[in-house]
């Protein structure tokens, strides 16, 4: 299949789902997203030949170099700003109102105000581009990688960033023990973890052992967020390797953390990029469009952020962005509270928590009270609902049964998927297992559609060669003569499936199986899956458009694969101590994979997946509920710059790569 035809076929497929996901409101066109993102430089948002206005900026920040509390713009500013052309030229001013769950809702600050990487995907999520590097190299056989910076980019305090920064992440975050158990499996290829190497103030290198095709898409994604989260400058602040003993212990004592390693986590970063350590500080030197004017806290009703002076991008006609004065995000212990302020016209633009499919229609009912338009969410995940059953456990009972496929077979058939998605999801969807999309170049129809049929006779039949004692309420008993007992954890955050969870209990119930539903803050649901201390869970679906991107529904490829996270770890490294070498199966799947990472083109790469997914299917690691609907979000009428229709994916990771610091308020 050529790339033409795969662009055709997926570009058809994110048409028919926004088709049939559309509820209470008229659909709108697809936007086109391949699935090839190409491993070559492609060109910045405009040709190199146009030559942008003179700089303007805000008039805030105008007045503060007229008062000479702040640099002129031109010294804020690179040598070569990025020009990013904006729908439309803004206008400056506003206060952006959102709102976010209290605990370790991260992501909801990421996904639109700090997501700058050194590349970024376009936003049809057909390419890599360049950000904060401004162009690379990469050599014939992919093991080297050679970024050069952006010169004369800024943190928000002015100091500049370079190549020190990159040094500081790769040695004293990824490298050292006390705050990385084992550095990420996206910065290794042939078992080995990449060389660094900064060649000058803004160059930098990274050298594998083996080939790997996917990096610079890797580059792009979350996986590599921590990178630009960490100014030398500010994180040497909490690390003990630049702190002399007596300051270092004054300062655990004063801030109340055991350890240096809690309070760098709090502070600054963890070393995956995720955690609330970029938004805990106020005035945190940052290299995005808006910096943290009053910080996250355990207790906190709202987090503020503000203009950064010294960010470095620019639309067509020369104007510095952000267009926005302010983010101000509400935070809320529960989803109704936020529902009722988007009816009533307090919410700017969301897509988030809120948005679910029981609350399209009063959301659509109450367009004109509350002045916002709904927009359309293409969804890149694989399922609703992925069902994880500990294949881990501590509990070596527990552990042989969860392994045991004719189990999870059985259950997959206890479950009335229909009843589920009349029920949860308005009738919207199909029944289907966690799977890469029909109409991709991914497709597996037997990983897709095996095991979905409602029949609790076939069920029994298959619990019955596993579990065939009961006791006399008809439960089933563990070869242990134990009653079977187990309990599926869910984030409350996540209306939908909780009541998915409480749904698949009664189904589970009815065939014998005793299962208790849990919902229950999504910080101490992840603290317990990295623990490896869970049951079961549920969570989203990821990998339908691309599973190459992320495959952890499909293989153990980490800690967010929770149906493995022991096996997870193994991947990631086998020295980890919280890692289990998993069995032949597995270990085959993980080399499939490394197959995919070192393939130099696309077409090998989908070649190597669909022989991992083959093996996926054939293994059925976990359990799936239903196709995603096509999702939505809201903006108020005048906040413009806002596709009608975008991807939703957090690989992508949505909305950061449609600019959200081009949205503005029209006066």
């Amino acid at each position: 299949m050529n790339r033409l035809n795969i662009y055709r076929i997926v570009s058809l497929f994110l048409l028919i789902a926004v088709l049939l996901g559309a509820c209470g409101a008229p659909p709108t066109p697809a936007t086109v997203a391949p699935t090839e993102p190409p491993v070559e430089e492609l060109p910045t948002d405009v040709p190199p030949t146009a030559e942008p206005a003179a700089p303007k900026e805000a008039p805030a920040l105008a007045e503060m170099v007229a008062a000479g509390t702040l640099p002129p713009l031109e010294e804020r500013l690179p040598k070569k700003p990025l020009v990013v052309e904006a729908m439309e030229v803004g206008q400056y001013g506003g206060t952006w109102r959102m709102g976010m769950r209290g605990g370790t809702d991260d992501v909801s600050f990421y996904r639109l105000v700090t997501h700058e990487n050194l590349v970024r995907w376009t936003p049809n999520w057909d390419g890599v581009i360049p950000n904060l590097a401004e162009s690379w190299e990469i050599n014939d056989d992919a093991t080297e990688y050679i970024f050069k910076l952006r010169e004369g980019v800024k943190w928000s305090d002015g100091v500049p960033f370079t190549a020190d920064d990159l040094l500081f992440w790769y040695e004293d975050l990824i490298m050292n023990t006390d705050l990385t158990k084992s550095p990420p499996a996206w910065l290794r290829s042939g078992g080995e973890v990449a060389k660094f190497e900064k060649v000058d103030d803004f160059t930098v290198k990274f050298t594998f052992a083996a080939p790997y095709g996917l990096f610079l898409q890797e580059m792009a994604t979350p996986n590599a967020r921590s990178m630009t989260f960490v100014p030398k400058h500010f994180a040497s602040q909490y690390h003990a390797k630049y702190l002399e003993t007596a300051a270092l212990e004054k300062m655990l004592a004063d801030g109340g953390y055991a350890a240096w390693t809690d309070m760098f986590i709090a502070k600054v970063v963890q070393a995956d990029g995720g955690g609330m350590g970029p938004y805990n500080v106020a005035g945190r030197p940052t290299l995005a469009a808006w910096m943290v004017e009053e910080a996250f806290s355990g207790n906190a009703t709202q987090v503020t952020l503000v203009r950064n002076p010294y960010y470095w991008k620019v639309d067509q006609a020369g104007n510095q962005y952000p267009y926005i004065d302010k983010v101000v995000y509400g935070v809320y212990q529960d989803i109704p509270s936020m529902l009722l302020k988007a009816v009533n016209g307090e919410i700017d633009f969301q897509a988030r928590h809120f948005n679910t499919l029981n609350n399209k229609a009063v959301l659509y009912d109450n367009m004109q009270k509350g002045d916002y338009r709904l927009f359309t969410l293409q969804e890149a995940g694989s399922n609703s609902n992925v069902v994880q059953l500990n294949l881990t456990h501590k509990d070596p009972v527990l552990r042989e049964i969860f392994q045991n496929k004719d189990f999870r077979i059985g259950l997959s058939h206890a479950i009335n998927r229909q009843e589920i998605i009349n029920t949860v999801y308005v009738t919207v969807g199909m029944p289907s297992q966690p799977a890469p999309l029909e109409g991709s170049p991914f497709y597996n129809k037997q990983l897709a559609t095996q095991y979905i049929e409602y029949d609790v006779a076939k069920a029994n039949e298959l619990l019955d060669k596993v579990l065939p004692e009961k006791n006399a309420d008809g439960m089933r008993l563990r070869p242990d003569g134990k009653p079977l007992s187990f309990v599926i954890e869910v984030a409350n955050a996540f209306v939908p499936q909780v009541d998915t969870a409480n749904l698949i209990a009664k189904h589970w119930k009815a065939v014998g199986v005793q299962v208790e539903a849990k919902s229950e803050d999504r910080a101490l649901m992840y603290e317990r899956k990295d623990n490896n201390d869970l049951d079961a869970y549920i969570w989203g679906g990821e990998g339908g458009l691309n599973p190459i991107l992320d495959p952890r529904n499909y293989f153990p490829n980490g800690n967010e694969s929770g149906y493995a996270v022991a096996w997870g770890y193994w991947y990631n490294s086998p020295d980890d101590p919280r890692a289990e070498e998993p069995p032949a199966e597995i270990k085959a799947m993980i080399d499939k994979f490394g197959e995919v990472k070192s393939a130099a083109t696309f077409d090998e790469q989908v070649a190597k997946m669909n022989e991992l997914l083959q093996m996926s299917a054939d293994y059925f690691p976990a359990i799936g509920i239903s196709t995603l609907p096509a999702g939505y979000g809201i903006a108020k009428n005048n906040f413009k710059n806002v596709p009608d229709t975008f991807i939703n994916s957090f690989s992508y990771p949505s909305p950061a790569p449609i600019n959200p610091f081009t949205f503005y308020f029209s006066q």
